[in-house]
């Protein structure tokens, strides 16, 4: 796995869904903007999460969750709009924990299978690229952090080194 990019995304309330809900599980949780930088991929990102059986869903209405239910499972997506002009649609599932260090049980650990789509040449080689991103999110701030990797064929090696 090669690191892809880095994340940094901020939950905006009033943002509209940059995912279509009708290819998600789970209940709408909220969407926001973001920046990720990277050697292959920089730009801005616009992201929507719905989640299933998800201890959020109980935190947004102010009831703590009990024993055994702080995970759930998390269906992101969204648009990333890179620095050169190029537009990279992605998909996601995975898991988020809450309160995996009891000292501080608003935040959450995060992983998530990557997918990515875009007509533009000059990424195609994200289209045959599966990546996982890792991270932590902040249910107090409404940010979060992660970290992009990608199984790189040789071609798509190639194609990011010569870019």
């Amino acid at each position: 796995m090669q690191h892809l990019f880095d994340a940094d995304l901020e939950y905006v309330n009033d943002q509209a869904a940059a995912a279509p809900s009708e290819d998600r599980e789970g209940e709408y949780i909220g969407s926001g903007i973001g920046r990720i930088t990277g050697e292959r991929i920089s730009g801005t990102i616009r992201w929507s999460l719905f989640a299933a059986d998800c201890a959020y869903l109980l935190v947004r209405a102010g009831v703590e969750p009990g024993p055994g239910e702080d995970l759930c499972r998390v269906y992101p997506g969204g648009v990333i709009e890179t620095d050169d002009g190029a537009r990279i649609a992605f998909d996601a599932r995975g898991y988020g924990l809450r309160g995996a260090d009891r000292s501080r049980p608003h935040l959450w650990r995060l992983t998530a299978a990557l997918h990515f789509a875009t007509p533009d040449a000059r990424y195609h080689w994200l289209n045959t690229t599966l990546g996982l991103w890792e991270g932590t999110f902040d249910e107090r701030a409404g940010r979060a952090r992660y970290q992009a990797y990608g199984s790189l064929g040789p071609a798509a090696g190639e194609v990011a080194a010569a870019s």
